[in-house]
């Protein structure tokens, strides 16, 4: 897992976030369009799993890395019902 701090300039590697006054410096905050990867909590346990988050989340921040967000298209990313099969996803530059 890797986790901002404001004020650093490298990430922190396998680092948690114990002290809930810490959270409070990440420099990333689950919001709505954020991506993770699915961690079950055991090292190495991040797999092909992603999610995005629809609103503001905060019970995940500093416990997942985020990657990645949605920038343009977040109306789609909320008609999404979990019934529905992605076939396929496109990442652009």
């Amino acid at each position: 897992m890797e986790i901002k701090l404001k004020k650093e300039v490298e990430p922190k590697y396998n680092y948690q976030i114990v002290d809930p006054s810490e959270i409070t410096n990440i420099t990333n905050f689950f919001e709505k369009g954020s991506l993770a990867m699915v961690k079950s909590g055991e090292r190495n346990s991040s797999s092909t799993e992603f999610f995005f988050v629809t609103n503001k989340f905060p019970e995940l921040d500093g416990r997942y890395s985020i990657f990645g967000k949605v920038v343009k298209g977040i109306e789609i990313l909320q008609d999404i019902d979990k019934e529905d099969l992605i076939y396929e996803i496109i990442i652009s530059n």
